[in-house]
């Protein structure tokens, strides 16, 4: 019995392993999903707040203000 258990988790371990895809077809899938027609790209992002409302004074644009802090404020990589 113990035998035959053993040898059941070992097929169902290789079958996992197998079904596994390898990082190419991980990469190809990703590439697939990737859109790369999308509006947010064509945007001219500004990090500065007041030359960006000067910006959408100019053309006449809305101006989204958006704040995003996961760092803290002394950090340099950005």
């Amino acid at each position: 019995m113990k035998a035959l258990l053993v040898t059941v988790f070992a097929l169902a371990g290789a079958a996992a392993l197998a079904a596994q895809p390898t990082p190419d077809e991980m990469e190809k899938e990703a590439r697939s999903l990737r859109v790369d027609d999308v509006a947010w790209r064509g945007i001219a992002w500004k990090s500065c707040l007041l030359e960006g409302l000067a910006e959408a004074k100019k053309t006449g644009k809305p101006a989204i203000l958006w704040i995003f802090i996961d760092r803290p404020v002394n950090d340099e990589r950005c």
